[in-house]
């Protein structure tokens, strides 16, 4: 009597009408809907950087980067929101409304990504409220500084 495991490798793969087997055929079809389903998601999620004049054309979330003017900068440690106003590089400036822990480096980082939406209040101001905030460290990206002396002999 033969074995199942024998038995088995004696059976002939099942073919479609054209004789191909479906296996590879299958296998192909998720992969590709795989794929296809994680570039959807990824592209759905990717917030893209816009100028303030952008933002305020725009319905859904975008991301601004710019200039903390830290004379306008408020905190209310009670309500967790931070305000303030940001200039981008066109010099066309938004107020900032950010609700939650106050970055550490906040007061001394001359620039922010903030990621959002923009907001028209009954009273007639536009505010961009933000969800997420990065601050630009001010001593990492800062390009003036001037490089370390380098000796033959190696670091002096």
């Amino acid at each position: 009597m033969q074995g199942l495991a024998e038995e088995l490798g004696t059976l002939p793969a099942k073919r479609g009408a054209g004789g191909f087997k479906l296996g590879p055929i299958i296998a192909g079809l998720i992969i590709s809907i795989a794929i296809g389903f994680t570039l959807w998601a990824f592209t759905s999620s990717m917030t893209p950087y816009v100028d303030i004049a952008t933002a305020l054309r725009s319905t859904g979330p975008v991301q601004v980067r710019g200039k903390i003017l830290h004379q306008t900068v408020r905190w209310d440690p009670q309500m967790k929101a931070l305000t303030f106003i940001l200039q981008d590089p066109h010099n066309q400036t938004i107020e900032v409304v950010y609700k939650g822990a106050k970055p550490e480096s906040f007061d001394t980082a001359p620039e922010t990504a903030v990621t959002g939406t923009v907001q028209h209040l009954s009273n007639g101001q536009t505010v961009f409220v933000s969800t997420s905030m990065v601050v630009k460290c001010p001593s990492k990206y800062d390009d003036t500084r001037k490089p370390l002396p380098y000796s033959k002999g190696g670091i002096s």
